[in-house]
């Protein structure tokens, strides 16, 4: 065989395989698989990664220690996580109180 008659069998070959495509091998799906789940990680990672990011900018964040909002937060969010439902609800009647004794106030003057 020449050299032009080489190419013309390669490209016959490549044009008009032989054996048709069948479908994948198990490996095959395998690694397919694998490669879809390390794409899933990579972006969760990023997306996880900006989200941090977002976190560390924004000044009224309690994860931001540098501002001094984001150092009151901190102290509020533990406040209010350590509270129980009692504790709200002494606290609600406690305000309710308060602000009823204000308003009587305010009423009482407009009627002297």
């Amino acid at each position: 065989m020449t050299g032009i008659e080489e190419k013309e069998q390669v490209a016959k070959e490549i044009m008009e395989p032989e054996n048709k495509f069948k479908g994948f091998t198990i490996e095959e799906i395998r690694l397919q698989r694998v490669f879809v789940s390390l794409e899933k990680e990579s972006c969760k990672s990023r997306i996880l990664r900006s989200v941090r990011n977002l976190q560390d900018s924004n000044p009224l964040m309690p994860g931001n220690k540098s501002s001094l909002a984001g150092k009151t937060g901190a102290i509020a969010l533990k406040m209010i996580n350590g509270l129980n439902y009692l504790d709200y609800i002494l606290i609600g009647l406690s305000v309710f109180k308060g602000t009823k004794k204000i308003f009587s106030l305010f009423k009482g003057r407009k009627k002297g």
